[in-house]
């Protein structure tokens, strides 16, 4: 790669809204072999531990969502190593999203309350993604676990979904109106 064609700082090539900085000190000491971040590859659908720093620790551009990215800030027609997108593309996609919404903001689109069910009774819905709220019915507490296919150990809560399913399900059997806060009140 050419970088030094590259000024830095630079405007995000997409919006031209935030500034990136060279981040080349920042990718040599986020070496942190403590980190361990995983994605799905979407060609076979196995984990894939992630080491790249930037994809790790997310630096992207706040207002259209680019990923900093060096190879596509020296061609817009480029796929680059971190988005799957051309620069190009980006371009259109975020123009069409203002035209839609002239407020719209990447990192507010992406933290909007997300409700979805108790991976373990189903039954309590969580407002969020990874809200922490402690579920009514079976105890479980929302670590965003459940988002990860390939990884149901929870460290929050000390066991697997799997496990702590078959451990609801007991209980339930046991006591078919079973609820953790209930019980906690007895």
């Amino acid at each position: 790669m050419e970088k030094e064609k590259i000024k830095f700082p630079f405007k995000c090539p997409v919006c031209d809204k935030e500034e990136f900085d060279d981040l080349d000190w920042f990718i040599n000491e986020s070496k942190d072999d403590e980190v361990e971040t995983y994605r799905i590859d979407p060609t076979n659908g196995e984990k894939v531990r992630i080491t790249d720093p930037i994809e790790i620790y997310n630096i992207h551009c706040s207002h259209c969502g680019w990923v900093y990215d060096l190879k596509q800030v020296l061609d817009y027609d480029a796929i680059g190593d971190r988005n799957e997108k051309t620069v190009n593309i980006l371009k259109q996609e975020y123009q069409n999203k203002l035209k839609e919404n002239p407020k719209y903001n990447y990192d507010e689109e992406i933290s909007k309350p997300m409700p979805h069910n108790c991976p373990i009774c189903g039954e309590h819905q969580f407002k969020c993604v990874t809200s922490y709220e402690v579920c009514p019915i079976c105890g479980w507490q929302d670590d965003g676990t459940d988002a990860d296919p390939f990884d149901d150990y929870s460290e929050i809560n000390a066991i697997s979904i799997h496990e702590a399913k078959e451990v609801f399900m007991k209980k339930r059997k046991n006591n078919p109106k079973y609820r953790c806060d209930k019980e906690k009140n007895k």
